[in-house]
């Protein structure tokens, strides 16, 4: 027999709020593990804590689940205008950038839009590119990195400087592509032109020498990339009518090598765990099977994700649903939204939700194609993405995300409650919804919704399928 949804509800918010294990989790990832980049010792001792904390939880099957991968390692950056002024600034490499040593003229570009490279046409070949880093503001959906990058390699140019759009004194990073993806080497994997980033500071004083005249700029990286592993660490609540059916919950635990990634997304990886931990003492009470996941190596290609949505293919297991919790937890609380993926229906059904559980929620439908979603989109399978609107109020783009200053500071116990509880709520009324408005769409119709979107090229071209090791 199920447990009733409004019962185990009252229980799981009991046990959240008056728990503050899911703060402790994060002050432990963060400030005592450190960064968790993508196949690093960091990231591999990360897997292994959060393992251990869905055996302590009672969590069910709880396994590592590896997969191959390239790593990457930062060494030495240089960045420096030698016209129309003489001046060096302080610059990172992004991962997957190789060593290189290059100078020559570099041209502005903007904001990196696709109308600003037409404009420019050939005159961005064989120069180094300036550009802004994402320009979105909260709500809007503007050009990825990755994509402003795409442009800079298919235009000829040699070499991209991403300029942070918010100020501090912060640089900027984020992963590029592989140069030949599914090569044999090392080396296959590293980006085809050197990608470094810069502060908003330094980006505002370069645009102040062009007025001057032309620029010119040197660029100077050493950096290594390496065959190494990762692991998506998975653990489940067993349903007890359709054990076979699955609800998926989980955010990534990866962050970057600069910072603490403790926004992004450690916030939104223990917003998960802590929807596990609560839910774990109604194993076979609930309907369905909650599968807790966090993700490894989003931040260099979704790379996790785009494993694990493979595995269904050959299983039993039928996948129902897929929340991604990319963002969850990060802001004040209260500030909820919940994005469906390409698909209509869903919206009237979480609205619906959000009036029945007396919560205030955002819900809109949207296909973004950087976060671990998006290969369970792909494959057909429904799924949303739950996050917290406020987390980059007043700010553009990540915000703190992908700096130095996305540290444990930003992230409050009362958001993460918060988070877990609204989260912890939807796995639950996911888990036992037998009239659940969602289905596998086939593959033309995952293809008439990316066309629909004018995103039909991300077939062919997505910057994490690139990155993916054989």
């Amino acid at each position: 027999m199920s447990a009733n949804t409004r019962d185990v509800e009252r229980q799981i918010l009991g046990e959240v709020w008056t728990s503050d294990a899911i703060y402790r989790n994060l002050v432990h990832l963060c400030d005592d593990l450190g960064h968790r980049f993508g196949g690093s010792d960091s990231e591999h001792a990360a897997a292994r804590f959060l393992k251990q904390r869905m055996d302590e939880y009672g969590l069910s099957n709880t396994r590592l689940e590896e997969f191959p991968m390239y790593g990457w390692e930062r060494g030495d950056c240089f960045f420096a205008v030698t016209a129309p002024l003489e001046r060096s600034f302080s610059a990172i490499a992004m991962p997957y950038c190789g060593s290189a040593d290059l100078d020559g003229e570099m041209v502005d570009v903007g904001e990196g839009e696709a109308v600003d490279f037409a404009h420019l046409g050939d005159a961005v070949r064989g120069k180094i590119v300036l550009t802004d880093a994402e320009t979105n503001r909260p709500g809007e959906t503007r050009s990825h990195r990755t994509d402003k990058y795409r442009r800079a390699v298919d235009a000829g140019a040699r070499a991209c400087v991403f300029i942070n759009q918010n100020p501090g004194l912060l640089h900027i990073t984020g992963a590029l592509y592989a140069r030949n993806p599914g090569g044999p080497d090392a080396s296959d994997h590293e980006a085809p032109i050197p990608g470094i980033g810069i502060s908003y500071e330094a980006g505002a004083a370069l645009r102040r020498f062009a007025e001057r005249g032309a620029m010119h700029a040197r660029i100077r990286t050493n950096n290594r990339t390496f065959r190494s592993h990762s692991y998506n660490v998975v653990g489940d609540i067993p349903g007890g009518e359709h054990p076979e059916e699955i609800v998926l919950m989980g955010g990534h635990y990866d962050g970057h090598d600069v910072a603490q990634g403790a926004g992004d997304d450690a916030a939104g990886t223990l917003v998960g765990l802590e929807a596990g931990r609560v839910l774990a003492p109604f194993a076979r009470k609930l309907k369905r099977t909650v599968r807790i996941i966090c993700f490894g190596c989003e931040e260099i290609g979704l790379l996790g994700s785009w494993h694990h949505a493979e595995r269904y293919h050959d299983t039993d297991e039928v996948l129902r649903f897929a929340v991604n919790l990319d963002g969850a937890g990060r802001g004040q609380g209260g500030q909820d939204q919940i994005t469906v993926t390409g698909d209509p229906d869903l919206v009237p059904y979480f609205e619906r939700f959000a009036g029945e559980h007396l919560y205030a929620l955002g819900i809109r439908n949207q296909v973004g194609p950087h976060s671990d979603h998006f290969p369970f989109f792909l494959q057909g399978y429904p799924s949303a993405t739950l996050n917290s609107r406020d987390s980059t109020a007043g700010m553009i783009g990540r915000g703190y995300g992908h700096t130095e200053a996305d540290t444990v500071d930003k992230v409050t116990l009362r958001g993460l409650q918060m988070g877990a509880a609204i989260a912890a709520r939807v796995a639950a009324t996911l888990a036992n919804d037998d009239d659940l408005p969602a289905r596998r769409r086939s593959r033309e119709e995952v293809v008439a919704v990316l066309e629909r979107g004018n995103m039909a090229d991300l077939l062919e071209h997505h910057w994490g399928r690139d990155n993916r090791a054989e």
